[in-house]
């Protein structure tokens, strides 16, 4: 077994380190933030990711979603008390709590170790991130960048330079002056997640509101958005007056 132990705390990093060494398991490598898991994790194909949550702008979820295939296994790190997370016990993963003991982490590696002898391991499931993240106590909380994909890696992409964010064929892009990024979050995740920087149009738009210079109002009640970059973007009827009052704020 090949595990990446990812947590910024380089104390935390030595001492997991340590003890897997005990256990007889090979540390790939050592990741101190969210940004270099993915790298890693791409470049060495480890079977587990020990995967702390708690981390500066790209945290464990962030990392977890954005795990391309084929994927490692997640065992994740966290402080909070684990009575809160009984409920994922049955998941085909697990969650250590730290300070993690050395008997805690030996099961959880024998744990990984069953399911990776099963052939086909299913993506980490969306929903259970979402129940997790809530259990465990994490909320959405105002970052200054997103993580994005980038050809094939990833990269972080500051908030005020995105325009706007938008869905197509299934999939969500943020757009900004330097390009166009795939994204792995829904527009509702964005919208909780940049916490009132954005304003959702329709559907299929969420726009930076400080990249807003006008607006106009159609006869059938819907609105038209024109964008420092020269966009246009379609306002719903249902969501227009809403979109006038951020405005005008």
């Amino acid at each position: 077994m090949r595990v990446l132990i990812v947590d910024d705390e380089t104390a935390a990093r030595v001492r997991l380190e340590t003890m897997l060494e005990e256990l007889d398991v090979e540390v790939v490598g050592l990741a101190e933030n969210g940004v270099q898991a993915l790298e890693m994790s791409g470049s060495l194909a480890p079977d587990v990711l020990l995967l702390d949550i708690a981390m500066p702008e790209v945290d464990g979820f962030d990392v977890a979603r954005a795990l391309v295939e084929p994927r490692p296994l997640v065992i994740f790190q966290t402080a909070h008390d684990e009575h809160a997370l009984r409920a994922f016990e049955h998941e085909a993963l697990d969650y250590v709590v730290k300070p993690v003991t050395l008997d805690r982490l030996s099961r959880a590696i024998d744990r990984a170790r069953r399911h990776l002898d099963i052939a086909d391991r299913p993506p980490l499931p969306r929903d259970l991130l979402v129940r997790f993240a809530a259990a465990a106590g994490v909320t959405a909380a105002a970052k200054p960048r997103l993580l994005v994909r980038d050809h094939g890696g990833h990269r972080l992409l500051a908030l005020r330079d995105i325009d706007r964010f938008a869905a197509a064929r299934g999939a969500v892009y943020a757009h900004a002056d330097c390009g166009r990024f795939l994204t792995d979050y829904t527009l509702t995740e964005l919208e909780e997640r940049t916490l009132g920087g954005f304003v959702r149009c329709s559907r299929s738009d969420l726009v930076n509101i400080d990249r807003i210079r006008r607006i106009a109002t159609h006869a059938d009640g819907s609105a038209e958005l024109a964008l420092a970059d020269g966009t246009a973007v379609r306002v719903s009827r249902r969501r227009a007056a809403e979109v006038r009052a951020t405005i005008a704020r």
